[in-house]
């Protein structure tokens, strides 16, 4: 959406939750379960897979697209973070989940872009499944994509986007500096945490983004109405509620994360567990206000518009009014009767003239008097 001289969202949150088109790979019905078979869009040519090995002391960062390079990984000591990038390859996925001992179901459910958030505690990992919203200040756009993410027990955490988006570049370098420290000192549980809140931090970046057009709206509505057109708002309005469901399930992962008893969240990190919910809370109730905005904005236009037919109504109405007793008169002495007396009066013309003009005149002042017209 885009109106002329302000900046807009670009992108449509709406549309990029139903993609549909060229490139869209679907399920085929009936497959056994734990198949696994990317369904989504391709978004990138290859899929890079990008390991981060890591202690108190040491990091070292290896990005390579053969999944080979990666499966080492998967019997060290150290906390890993296997970042992958693209799904559109199942069978090196699949052989990466076989290095870390993920279940195909689990697997599966990575691979498919177009299933609901959620979040799952087994003996053996957590498995989180959200939406990555990125606000991009420049073009004015958001980009939506799935983000699967596994906190195993060997301090692994394994991550999978549809696309490279720098996005956990922030924490990516705070771990080869190790700034602050408490990244390299922390285990797996830890980087779990500091993933998911910076996809948190970047949904209160999407809501600023929206509230900001949404401001603008208002002013725009404030300024001059009539400018802005029906669609316009009620475009504003499905993105807003859109917003509403990529955001909402974040709640329900960071209220398990906050009370759960998993032995892979270890005791130091369930502060920062409890300020994700706070964040995830907070964040929501963002997201619900702009909801509540962008529908008190629909309604104000739709009373402005409707304030503007009925006052078009009224200055019709009354012209039709004055025009009644004219249309009478102008009945009467239309008639054909042979003995109407008026008809050989010498000023019977120029009365009847006088008469019309008294009777329009006096109650279009009427009605101006009364603020009619």
């Amino acid at each position: 959406m885009k109106l002329p001289g302000r900046n807009f969202l670009k992108l449509k949150l709406s549309d990029q939750m139903d993609r549909e088109g060229p490139g869209m790979s679907q399920k085929t019905p009936g497959l056994s379960p734990g198949t696994l078979i990317h369904t989504g869009e391709k978004r990138v040519d290859r899929v890079i897979f990008t390991a981060t090995e890591y202690d108190a002391e040491s990091a070292e960062l290896l990005a390579t697209e053969d999944v080979e390079e990666c499966l080492r990984f998967a019997d060290t000591r150290q906390t890993t973070w296997i970042h992958v990038t693209g799904l559109h390859e199942p069978e090196r996925i699949s052989r990466l989940g076989k290095a870390f001992k993920i279940h195909p179901l689990i697997l599966e459910d990575i691979l498919n872009t177009d299933g609901r958030p959620k979040i799952e505690e087994l003996d053996k990992y957590v498995f989180v499944v959200t939406k990555l919203l990125y606000y991009d200040a420049d073009r004015h756009a958001i980009d939506v994509q799935q983000l699967s993410l596994l906190l195993l027990p060997d301090s692994s955490v394994l991550t999978f986007l549809e696309e490279p988006n720098p996005v956990f570049d922030p924490v990516l370098e705070r771990i080869r500096t190790g700034g602050g420290g408490r990244i390299r000192r922390f285990g797996a549980d830890y980087l779990a945490w500091a993933l998911l809140d910076i996809v948190v931090d970047h949904y209160f970046s999407v809501v600023d983004g929206v509230d900001e057009t949404l401001d603008q709206l208002e002013d725009q509505f404030e300024d001059d109405p009539d400018s802005l057109q029906a669609k316009d708002l009620f475009h504003l309005k499905k993105e807003v509620a859109a917003l509403h469901r990529l955001v909402r399930p974040m709640r329900e992962i960071a209220t398990v994360l906050n009370r759960s008893d998993s032995e892979l969240l270890t005791a130091r990190t369930r502060p920062y567990f409890r300020d994700l919910y706070d964040h995830a809370i907070h964040v929501l109730e963002e997201a619900e206000t702009l909801r509540d905005s962008a529908a008190s904005l629909r309604d104000f236009y739709l009373s402005h518009a409707s304030n503007r037919m009925n006052e078009i109504m009224k200055v019709l109405t009354c012209f039709a009014t004055i025009f009644l007793p004219l249309t009478f008169l102008a009945g009467i002495y239309g008639m054909n009767f042979e003995h109407m007396p008026e008809l050989h009066w010498a000023w019977a013309y120029p009365a009847l003239w006088v008469v019309f003009l008294l009777t329009a005149g006096g109650m279009f002042w009427y009605f101006r008097r009364k603020g009619w017209l």
